[in-house]
């Protein structure tokens, strides 16, 4: 699987717990509108918990993809100094 690959999923499942965390959060306030406070509760918490999953996975998402542009950077410098050191030959 590609790093391009692996960003992408990344992304994708981080958005998903985020949609289930936000469903999670319209459920508890429907919940607690209806006054069931100790289910809205554990149904916040359960929301959180999503959402920093979701954080956590973009994070690493962005992580992967910033190390791959230093790599692609370091190999561009790489073969410009090649390029100059040969000429200069």
């Amino acid at each position: 699987m590609s790093i391009k690959t692996s960003v992408a999923a990344l992304r994708e499942q981080a958005m998903e717990a985020l949609k289930e965390s936000t469903t999670k959060l319209e459920v508890a306030s429907n919940l607690l509108d209806a006054g069931n406070r100790e289910e809205a509760i554990r149904l916040k918490d359960e929301a959180r918990a999503k959402r920093n999953v979701s954080v956590w996975l973009m994070s690493e998402a962005n992580t992967l993809e910033n190390a791959k542009l230093r790599d692609v950077r370091s190999q561009h410098q790489q073969t410009r100094y090649d390029v100059r050191h040969k000429s200069a030959a």
